[in-house]
């Protein structure tokens, strides 16, 4: 049991330790500062204007967090990969005297630390901007922390250490969530459509008696309404039932035989989660753990080139035989992201007349945001004969990224299309911000190139995105102040013309000063 406990308390020591000797940490550490201190004014500001400031508002938030953090870790412990294992754990815990419990519970502490920031982060929230009295955030901080932690506990147990249920069994655990998962949001989609999206109908969803009802997270909710409202009936019949929910839960999972046959997930979750952090930094898109082998398709046809053309026609073949071509998660996502803010968005958007800014707004986010993600592209500058071919480096420049700028192009119609028919913008607008979008992604993958020929390794690559990301915030944001003013002193309409050109002649420069970085294999360190 100590060395469980030693072995924690220096897993946590070792992993801040490395944090702080880098560099990058302390840049981290004061940007999340002021970003968090900018997210509680902004908040406060926000919730005061729609008059949320008070206990429903903070059921709203609180609600939202329990749904999905239940859903989340029940579908993650279901198909055991919610608990982080290192690769070190099968050669030098799983073979120790050690009950195979206690290692599955002291091998989630990152998951108790997210809890325990998270009820701290509600609890500030609920007495600095919600007004709730001290005394229910300190009962709020008990169920929140406290049970929530011991259900979670035990509900990781029975599904980790439970070896009477068979794998059938748990594979249709999880196609069942995933199905329910399905219903609610299909149920959440008509509820809305039925009544608007606005603020009444929101607080009357969450004022809802059926929400209560839900089975464990509907009685969760119910007892922070008991604690943060008051006492009714419906809540305190729900709450009593969540107590005795945990106990009965955690009774179970504490007598529950286990011999260690999770040992082998375990061990396999490891590598998984190792090759993960490996393309995660790599910089690819990874959004499970282990994932499923790839599928190819056979492909034919003969393509001649030379000269950098022929890294251009090697792109084309692989991405010709992925399943789905130039279409990625990424592509998911974009579809995903401007169908809901094309519908969210719609009656705010038809107040304001200027639909199309509000487009190009969420286009210059949403390129932003994934801002760190890097295509085939990148890989090119770890291959030897990219260097050896004779021809020109703004050349090899070009056509190691003319695929991404196709995927691009293909990505900002997907992404811009929704938005703009649903808000009513003009087709030559549409056009025109599918075409920023376009340039604003080769501008952010010559810029990364360009920030790493400035400070190379000493950073590591969360400063060099760091920096990426200022660089560009700072090139878009000249851009933006020059189109505004020639909107307000000219015409509203050159508002496109003029970003769309002005992020074309930055983006050529910053191409010529990325094909340095194609003249020399050698990296700065």
């Amino acid at each position: 049991m100590r060395a469980l406990l030693y072995l924690t308390w220096r897993s946590f020591v070792n992993s801040v330790k490395r944090a702080l000797k880098k560099p990058v940490t302390l840049i981290l550490i004061i940007f999340l500062g002021v970003y968090a201190a900018y997210v509680l004014f902004v908040l406060g500001r926000l919730v005061t204007e729609l008059r949320f400031d008070s206990a429903d508002g903070l059921i709203a938030l609180v609600s939202v967090w329990s749904i999905y953090i239940f859903l989340a870790d029940f579908i993650a412990y279901s198909s055991r990969k919610g608990v982080i294992f290192r690769q070190a754990h099968p050669h030098f815990v799983f073979p120790a005297p050690i009950s195979p419990k206690l290692i599955l519970v002291h091998s989630a502490w990152m998951n108790y630390l997210t809890s325990v920031i998270v009820s701290l982060l509600f609890v500030l929230a609920g007495v600095t901007v919600f007004s709730v009295e001290p005394w229910r955030m300190a009962l709020f901080f008990f169920v929140c922390c406290i049970l929530e932690l011991l259900l979670e506990v035990s509900l990781m147990v029975f599904l980790y250490t439970n070896e009477s249920l068979s794998e059938r069994f748990i594979k249709g655990l999880c196609m069942g969530i995933k199905i329910f998962l399905g219903a609610v949001a299909l149920l959440l989609i008509l509820y809305f459509r039925r009544e608007g999206f606005d603020l009444d109908s929101v607080s009357a969803f969450f004022d809802w008696p059926g929400l209560q009802m839900i089975p464990v997270v509907g009685w969760n909710i119910a007892a922070y309404r008991l604690i943060l409202i008051g006492p009714t009936t419906l809540n305190m019949v729900c709450t009593a039932l969540y107590v005795c929910t945990v106990a009965a839960a955690f009774l179970t999972a504490k007598h529950m035989r286990c011999e260690g046959a999770y040992y082998e997930d375990a061990a396999k979750f490891a590598d998984d989660y190792a090759e993960m952090r490996r393309r995660k930094n790599s910089g690819e898109m990874v959004t499970s753990i282990g994932e499923k082998k790839r599928k190819f398709r056979r492909i034919s046809g003969n393509y001649r080139a030379g000269g950098a053309k022929a890294v251009f026609y090697r792109q084309l073949l692989e991405y010709k035989k992925e399943r789905w071509f130039i279409f990625t998660k990424a592509t998911v996502i974009n579809l995903a992201a401007s169908a809901v803010m094309a519908f969210a968005l719609r009656q705010n958007v038809a107040r304001t007349e200027v639909p199309q800014f509000f487009l190009l707004g969420m286009t210059a986010y949403m390129t932003l945001v994934f801002s760190g993600i890097t295509g085939k592209w990148e890989t090119e500058l770890k291959s030897p004969y990219l260097f050896l071919i004779p021809d020109t480096p703004f050349k090899k420049l070009w056509y190691a990224t003319l695929m991404e700028h196709v995927k691009a192009f293909a990505d900002g119609i997907v992404l811009c299309l929704p938005m703009g028919v649903v808000w009513g913008v003009s087709p030559g607008m549409i056009l025109m911000t599918v075409l920023i979008y376009t340039v604003l992604q080769a501008n952010k993958m010559y810029t990364r190139v360009v920030v790493q020929c400035m400070v190379g390794d000493f950073l590591g690559k969360t400063g060099q995105d760091i920096i990426r990301m200022f660089m560009q915030m700072f090139i878009i944001g000249i851009g933006i102040m020059a189109a505004v003013v020639a909107g307000i002193l000219i015409h509203v309409n050159l508002v496109f013309p003029i970003i769309l050109i002005y992020s074309i002649i930055v983006t050529v420069v910053m191409g010529a000063l990325a094909s340095v970085r194609f003249e020399t294999m050698e990296q700065i360190d």
